[in-house]
């Protein structure tokens, strides 16, 4: 009798253990997906609003970065998401504020200067003791770069004393001696269990929505899908996450690329396109963005509002106005969204890129309401520049709507469906391969549509229109056919 009660006691105990390991296991990996803190929102509004669902929270502007807060040796800091850094870098606490870190030594400190958009920071590469609130990183040793006060008044990045970095590029662009990443730290320790950064951010209206999610885990079902990226394409190389672009389609008809373009080598490295979290404009050749802003002019899918309609001046105010990416008042200006044009960014899906592979490819097919990025209630950026000849970047007008997965352990970005899409009407963005369309909002069932300004409200289309659409027709009014990138604003 009493054998049997202690076998029912052992297994009890053994039940109990399993329990708790599965609870425990459950909340770690519930533990970092965080809420972001927007650039766009009043500083009052960015907190961070965490729990079992909720991802990080993301807070910050045109150059400015969506930001997660940290508290770092004791220090609570807010670090800007940036998606073309590699390090965690801090402030060092200067004598006039306790914010910063402290200057105390440690073994492995190592004094360097870094650039960060145009500027220059005298530091320290050290290890420090990391806690992301609302998740299972409490205390971990990570490497960080902390850095010095610039003068006797500048701290911080940006000048924020309480402001830095955490960045999630690849291994190779970081300032660390070895070279290593607080993702690399986190997945070998087994803190997250994939070394992947999941990314949503919203626009103007769902901006409380953005979250990052370090280690991707808890993904749900979300507007037909898994929750997981629908599409992949490979980087074609391991520094910034880069794709490689195959071509440009505005309105369905291909942009003839500069000769140049993905081509050149710097630093032993081929300058591909990239994605970065830290700027708001898609940037293109020059080229392409002459074609998209005569491709509007020529649909007069955007008018003056005046009683004395002049076609001629009031083509030259809009045309200034698109290229100086101005602020549009929808008071000023009509905008007939159905007749605007899209933009397509075909990318290849494997790399190196080869004669068996040639047509393997994803395109992310956008809409206006995409690049004509919602400032507020009354106002519109046209959020499409000049940059390089060499290579595009994709800001976070590429993103908003989107869901992105950052895999740094295969090198490869992943796509699907992302903030608004249960409420998208205007059956935007579309992910499509080669063959057929993987995701557009347009195969979930129809649903009312919303006159409110921060979603998408035009009339959704046919599933097949869309296909066709990414097949090459026109829409209504179109006539024509360290690694050193340019400096970032902000």
């Amino acid at each position: 009798m009493y054998q049997i009660h202690d076998t029912l006691i052992t297994l009890l105990d053994t039940m109990l253990i399993t329990i708790e390991c599965v609870l425990l296991a459950l909340q770690a990996v519930a533990a970092v997906r965080l809420a972001l803190h927007s650039p766009f929102e009043i500083t009052s509004q960015s907190n961070n609003r965490l729990s079992k669902r909720s991802p990080v929270q993301l807070g910050g502007g045109i150059g400015r970065c969506f930001k997660i807060k940290v508290n770092v040796n004791g220090v609570s800091l807010n670090l800007q998401v940036d998606s073309a850094a590699s390090d965690i870098v801090v402030p060092i606490s200067s004598s006039r504020s306790s914010v910063g870190l402290t200057s105390k030594s440690t073994l492995n400190e190592e004094g360097i200067m870094i650039e960060y958009k145009g500027e220059e920071y005298k530091g320290v590469t050290s290890t420090a003791a990391v806690t992301i609130p609302g998740t299972k990183i409490i205390g971990m040793d990570l490497p960080v770069i902390a850095i010095q006060k610039q003068s006797p008044d500048l701290i911080g990045i940006g000048g924020r004393i309480d402001q830095g970095i955490f960045g999630f590029a690849y291994s190779s662009l970081s300032d660390q001696h070895p070279q290593s990443t607080a993702m690399d730290v986190l997945y070998n320790s087994g803190i997250i269990p994939k070394n992947e950064i999941g990314l949503q951010i919203c626009p103007y209206g769902m901006l409380s929505e953005s979250f990052i999610n370090i280690g991707n885990t808890g993904v749900t079902p979300k507007c037909g899908t898994d929750g997981t990226s629908v599409a992949w394409v490979q980087s074609p190389s391991a520094d910034h996450h880069t794709v490689n672009i195959k071509s440009i389609l505005i309105n369905g008809k291909p942009v003839e690329l500069p000769a140049g373009f993905q081509k050149k080598v710097e630093n032993g490295r081929t300058l591909y396109s990239y994605l970065q979290t830290c700027f708001l404009y898609m940037r293109f050749p020059k080229v392409v963005v002459d074609v998209l802003i005569n491709t509007i002019l020529d649909s007069d899918a955007i008018t003056v509002k005046t009683m004395f309609r002049n076609d001629h001046l009031g083509k030259r105010k809009i045309q200034r106005k698109l290229r100086k990416n101005h602020l549009m008042s929808e008071s000023k200006y009509n905008i007939n969204w159905d007749m605007m044009p899209t933009i397509s960014i075909v990318m290849y899906s494997e790399t190196p890129v080869t004669d068996d592979n040639r047509n393997s490819v994803v395109t992310i097919t956008l809409s206006p309401r995409d690049y004509m990025w919602r400032y507020d209630s009354k106002h519109v950026r046209f959020a499409v520049a000049v940059g390089s000849n060499d290579y595009a970047t994709l800001g976070t007008s590429f993103m908003v709507r989107l869901g992105l997965t950052f895999d740094l352990q295969n090198t490869r970005i992943g796509f699907g469906p992302g903030c608004g899409c249960e409420v998208s009407t205007d059956g935007y963005p579309i992910i499509s391969n080669s063959d057929r369309v993987l995701w557009s909002p347009s195969q979930l069932p129809e649903r009312p549509s919303t006159s409110s300004s921060d979603v998408t409200s035009t009339p959704g289309r046919s599933f097949s229109r869309l296909g066709s659409t990414l097949r090459g027709s026109t829409r209504r009014g179109n006539k024509h056919s360290k690694v050193r990138y340019e400096k970032l604003e902000g």
